[in-house]
């Protein structure tokens, strides 16, 4: 009779290269460089180039994550869904108010291409969050992740003339500037771009992936910065307030699930 032992390594997943991990720290690195040098320069190419590495970050993430199936189908989704919400909402004032953009670069029928940018690069770390803290309800755990994002990301665009409003309505506590129909916007668009989303993207990650402590790391940074950049350099401290509140109760909660719970 033989006694076999039970190996717990056998099931752990294996990690990318020492070179990949390196190469998401160092895109991850330069947006947050990038956001740094903007609250002391608010010049346009500074956000451009933040969020142009933050998209790599992602991208690169989801294909060392999830494969090419997740990679492609998050590229091509979030492209056009973001296009058209953008493009829609700036012809219609729906479902954002009557929102125009200016000072950001290429546009594309009326949409800044820096716009597009901006989807990809955040999307994909909300849906890893989303999924962690609502597996079954991730179009809600979704939308509330976004809209709480938007609470953070709007103020600043807001703040420095890249994005406003005309509307006579309510507006947001503490935020005059930005219509109280944005976060229902928000909240609509969030529940509907997560719930395709959810179905669209493959959940089971390669056998062979890149770890989730750098998306750990930028959902972290992007509530640090937000919460500096409003309540120090742009004087919005109740932005700082409500969107430190409200991005940092989802933020909370999804890292004790991870890092209390069972983390995958």
């Amino acid at each position: 009779m033989s006694i076999r032992h039970y190996n717990p390594g056998r099931n752990r997943r294996g990690r990318v290269s020492i070179a990949a991990e390196r190469f998401l720290y160092v895109s991850l690195l330069l947006s947050i460089a990038s956001q740094i040098v903007f609250l002391f320069n608010q010049n346009a190419n500074f956000i451009l180039a933040s969020a142009t590495f933050a998209s790599v970050f992602s991208l690169a993430h989801a294909q060392l994550a999830f494969a090419k199936r997740y990679f492609w189908s998050y590229l091509i989704f979030v492209l056009l869904t973001g296009f058209l919400i953008e493009l829609i909402s700036i012809n219609t004032g729906w479902p954002f108010g009557n929102v125009k953009y200016q000072n950001l670069g290429t546009t594309l029928f009326g949409v800044p291409i820096l716009v597009l940018i901006f989807w990809l690069g955040s999307v994909h770390p909300l849906m890893i969050m989303a999924r962690k803290i609502a597996p079954n309800w991730v179009m809600i755990s979704g939308g509330a992740a976004l809209t709480a994002y938007a609470l953070f990301f709007d103020q600043i665009l807001v703040a420095n003339d890249y994005k406003t409003w005309e509307f006579s309505g309510a507006h947001i506590p503490f935020q005059t500037h930005i219509p109280l129909d944005n976060v229902i916007g928000w909240l609509f668009v969030g529940v509907v771009v997560f719930g395709l989303a959810n179905l669209i993207l493959p959940k089971v990650r390669r056998k062979i992936s890149a770890s989730m402590n750098s998306v750990d790391l930028f959902l972290v940074w992007t509530w640090i910065y937000n919460f500096i950049a409003n309540l120090f350099f742009f004087g919005k401290q109740g932005t700082a307030l409500i969107g430190g509140l409200a991005f940092g109760a989802i933020l909370g909660w999804y890292l004790s699930k991870r890092y209390l719970g069972s983390p995958n």
